[in-house]
């Protein structure tokens, strides 16, 4: 088995921050593609002449140079000593009303790679970033000049619409975290560049001849195709890439411009190597880091034709953009939020103007409700989803309210820091809970291993087919692992092997309990589910591969018998519930495509109701 440490320049050690004179912008409310390139150019001289006078610079403007956020005036207002060089691109999105640059500028008399970003609203510059990467050495080819497709204009028939530019950008990120190039649609031509060397269809020879480096023969994966690159495993020590802001779109040249974080947690080492002949693995001794990374796609007739990349390096594992609310913002958040509602004060938590509030499918004032009857936070069963792609979380677990233990869920929805949407389902307490509900099951705390984890759409595909497999009938429609159990306010519902012969005597579910969550589903036990609407699949955590959701279980009281299949000795059950509804939400564990564990909580409801929602 031979091995062969491979390193790639996937995510850069440059930054670049560019000025070119031009044209001031003039401080309006609709920016065209052009006024946007002009302000990026007044915005960018300005910094180098370290004079704002003149720039239409917002009061609450915000600036995050290489993630931290900085007053307007310093960082590279202080040290950028020249403008951008011939390596120059703009990405320019009137819809959005914000525009994207790269390029090299000068840095404390040295060259560096800049991404920047200005957002503008109402003619003013609210929104700054500035990612700045140092140089060294002699620039490559690949810096002195953008490649003609980031600088030409894409002919009408190539356009496609935005939603499916972004889509292609969003996937290239995906490919990568699924080591699958089909995931993206890479043309063949594809070429992806970082800090100016090509790192993908390199068909140029190396500068050192075809001899090993340092870090193993790396023109072998530098030469294949975009796609092809990514299949083989190579790009494996990526753990994820979060914090994607796909902030620009610009039409007219076909460009996407996005900011993101890779992170790298160590693991598997070594990786495993595919499609490579005579290598099977590659070490991954680099330990943890993130990298902050800006990349601008060209996509012509949906596809993606060349990439262009920069990042900053020295980042700590997990670090935060200065921007987005990452997964340790939403766990703070929810742990605020249920504290706040505890103490009954709204105030403590940062709740949006508009902020809206459904409780048990009610829509509900701020400061009514559990805000005022909640007594206690959670207890340690507690279940958390964080998806910061869509700015949600959700919360399941065991709070106090009116002085008695009851089990809730919560959603979050986070929009620039701020609560929008909150959801309250919550079990009134008729009695004591069951014991399960001070148990949480380890797998919901513990992290997905990388080789376990699966895309969103897949996570989410999984998670809609557990209800579909109940309505039809039919365990096999979803993919339950054999060791799948399921829970309901905390009683095993499916794959309960903890049952006494003197309990199991007193329950009339028990030869249904006992059976493995997908045979159960094929006897027919639960054909008296009319529907399940409303599902809502808020949050995706693809860390730890949960998923939370809420959804109404309908039932019309037919048919007054259910017919059994599959199961000695019955061939029937009574359905005497008659209409009713059951707002539920579900936690689902899903490892290597699989669910393994499923946490739901409910209350029967009258027949009809809504979400509070649609």
């Amino acid at each position: 088995m031979k091995t062969t440490t491979v390193l790639l320049c996937i995510l850069l050690i440059i930054g670049v921050s560019g000025c070119s004179s031009g044209e001031k912008a003039e401080a309006k409310k609709e920016c065209n593609r052009a006024c946007l390139v002009s302000l990026m150019d007044q915005y960018l001289t300005a910094v180098v002449k370290h004079d704002l006078a003149g720039l239409p610079i917002a009061d609450n403007v915000k600036l995050v140079e290489n993630l931290k956020s900085i007053p307007v005036g310093k960082g590279l207002w202080e040290s950028a000593t020249g403008g951008p060089t011939e390596f120059k691109i703009y990405v320019a999105d009137p819809v959005a009303g914000q525009i994207g640059f790269m390029g090299v500028i000068q840095n404390q008399g040295e060259p560096a790679l800049l991404g920047a970003r200005l957002r503008l609203v109402d003619g003013k510059i609210t929104e700054i970033d500035h990612m700045v990467s140092p140089l060294q050495g002699e620039l490559p080819p690949g810096l002195q000049k953008p490649r003609p497709g980031l600088i030409t204009k894409l002919d009408s028939s190539e356009r496609v619409s935005r939603e499916q530019m972004l889509k292609a950008a969003d996937a290239y990120y995906d490919a990568i975290e699924q080591n699958d190039g089909s995931v993206a649609p890479f043309a063949d031509e594809c070429q992806r560049r970082e800090n100016g060397v090509t790192a993908a269809n390199n068909q140029e020879p190396p500068r050192d001849g075809d001899k090993p480096t340092p870090f193993g023969s790396i023109a072998y994966f530098g030469r294949m195709k975009c796609g092809e690159q990514l299949s083989t495993g190579i790009m494996g020590y990526i753990t994820d890439i979060n914090q994607r802001r796909l902030f620009a779109v610009d039409e007219e040249m076909g460009l996407v411009m996005v900011y993101s974080m890779f992170n790298h947690d160590g693991e598997p080492n070594p990786l495993k190597i595919r499609n490579v002949p005579g290598m099977t693995e590659s070490p991954n001794d680099w330990g943890k880091f993130t990298v902050p990374a800006a990349h601008i796609y060209k996509i012509r007739n949906g596809k993606i034709y060349e990439i262009e990349a920069m990042a900053i390096v020295g980042v700590p594992y997990q670090a935060n953009d200065g921007w987005s609310c990452d997964r340790k913002c939403l766990n703070d958040l929810m742990d605020s939020y249920l504290a706040a509602l505890a103490k009954h004060d709204p105030s403590a938590v940062p709740l949006a103007e508009n902020v809206k509030l459904v409780e048990n499918t009610k829509p509900t004032p701020i400061g009514k409700g559990l805000w005022e009857t909640a007594t206690g936070g959670p207890t340690d069963f507690k279940i958390y989803a964080a998806d910061p792609d869509v700015g949600e979380i959700g919360f399941m677990g065991v709070i106090e309210n009116q002085k008695k233990p009851t089990i809730a869920s919560v959603r979050l929805k986070v929009v620039d820091h701020k609560i929008t949407e909150i959801d309250h389902l919550f079990v009134p307490a008729d009695g004591p809970l069951n014991p399960n509900m001070s148990k949480l099951r380890p797998a919901f705390r513990e992290r997905a291993l990388k080789v376990e984890r699966l895309s969103r759409d897949q996570m989410v595909k999984i998670a809609n087919s557990y209800y579909d497999a109940i309505l039809q009938d039919n365990g096999k429609v979803a993919p339950f692992a054999d060791e799948c159990q399921r829970r309901e306010n905390g009683g095993i519902s499916a794959n309960d092997q903890t049952q006494t012969p003197e309990e199991a005597a007193k329950d009339d579910f028990s030869v249904f309990r006992k059976m493995k969550c997908s045979d159960q589903l094929s006897t027919g036990v639960m054909s008296y589910i009319t529907d399940i609407s409303d599902r809502r699949i808020l949050a995706v955590d693809e860390e730890k591969g949960l998923v939370f959701a809420f959804s109404i279980f309908r039932h019309d009281g037919e048919p007054k018998v259910m017919k059994i299949i599959g199961v000695p000795g019955v061939k029937e059950r009574k359905n005497d519930y008659g209409a009713f509804d059951l707002p539920a939400a579900h936690v689902f564990k899903i490892r290597n495509g699989k669910i393994y564990e499923i946490e739901a909580i409910g209350y029967m409801d009258k027949a009809g109701i809504t979400n509070g929602w649609n």
